[in-house]
This record gives C-alpha cells, sequence and structure tokens, in this order.
C-alpha cells in the first residue's frame, strides 16, 4: 500500500511539473533612446548635452559630435550576459522646392553592432551609440538637391529564444534644422 501511494504521489508530482513551463530566459528590452550632443566651441569641445533637434546643413560642415544613448532593462530574476545590440541609420531626405510632405526615407547608410556585457538582474544599463557618419553623409548631398530633414535610428537587441519582439525592437528620430 505504501509503494502504492509513493507511485502515485510521483507521478502526480511528475504531471504538475511537466504542466508548468520552464523557467523563462531572461530577457532585456529597450527602454528608450535619448539623443546628446558635444558641439564644437573654437578648438574646445563641450561636454555631451541632451538635444532634440539637430542643426546641420550639407552646405557647412557638420563638426559637432552627436550619440544616442540606449537604456536597457533586464527584468527578470537572471542577469544577462552578451548582448549585441544592432542598428541601422538612415536620413529623411527632401528635394529642393518640395513641401515638406514629400520628404522620404532613404535606405540605410550606416550599420553597426554595440555589445553589452551584462545586466543584473532587475536592472537597467546604458550603452551608447556614437558611430553615425552623418558628417561624410551630409557631405555626400551638397550639390545634390536634397536636404536631410531628419535622422533616424533603428535599434535592436539581437533576438534570443522567448524574447518578445516589441521589447527589443526600437526607432528614435532627430529632426534636422538648417
Amino acid at each position: 500500500m505504501k509503494m502504492h501511494r509513493a507511485a502515485a504521489f510521483a507521478a502526480l508530482l511528475l504531471a504538475l511539473c511537466a504542466g508548468f513551463p520552464a523557467g523563462a530566459p531572461a530577457q532585456s528590452e529597450i527602454l528608450k533612446v535619448d539623443w546628446e550632443l558635444s558641439r564644437l566651441q573654437g578648438k574646445q569641445r563641450a561636454p555631451y548635452a541632451p538635444v532634440t533637434e539637430l542643426r546641420a546643413s550639407p552646405d557647412v560642415k557638420f563638426a559637432d559630435r552627436l550619440r544616442a544613448i540606449i537604456t536597457l532593462r533586464n527584468p527578470s530574476a537572471k542577469s544577462v550576459e552578451g548582448l549585441v545590440l544592432r542598428y541601422a541609420v538612415s536620413l529623411r531626405l527632401l528635394r529642393k522646392g518640395d513641401a515638406p510632405e514629400k520628404a522620404f526615407w532613404g535606405v540605410p547608410f550606416y550599420t553597426e553592432e554595440v555589445r553589452v556585457s551584462k545586466i543584473s538582474e532587475g536592472a537597467e544599463r546604458q550603452a551608447r551609440v556614437i558611430h553615425f557618419d552623418l558628417p561624410e553623409q551630409l557631405r555626400k548631398l551638397r550639390g545634390t538637391g536634397f536636404t536631410a530633414q531628419a535622422l533616424k535610428l533603428e535599434i535592436m537587441v539581437c533576438p534570443r529564444l522567448g524574447d518578445d519582439p516589441a521589447a527589443i525592437l526600437r526607432e528614435a528620430v532627430i529632426e534636422i534644422k538648417p
């Protein structure tokens, strides 16, 4: 009788364990993207400061340094290691003389990866995106009859098993004024 109860209890325990999903993998997520700019003032560079728009023109050399601050969060109870952030940068272009609603997004002109070594359990961490190739792209627009209206950063955490796409993808757009 005792053997029968023990076998039934073990079978019940196994059935219950099989019914519960395995622990979810640690999911990191992108909370927000902020833009910062370091202006060239004479021969000195000012510290980075938050910006909501850029002042740039194809006719004038863009000497400022732009960076994006990506805020990541790990809401799980396990730390996440070895994250790879992939990003692409593109410009919204407008032909001179056209109405603003005729502006269009060009294909991405720059792609790269940024690595984040670790985000502890329940913590947030920032990653910096510092390469955009913006001065070169603005230079290439000189004499083409087109102007840049905005810069778009599309960023994604390299997906892992169980990740929610809405949490690992973000777009950030910053307007460009002449």
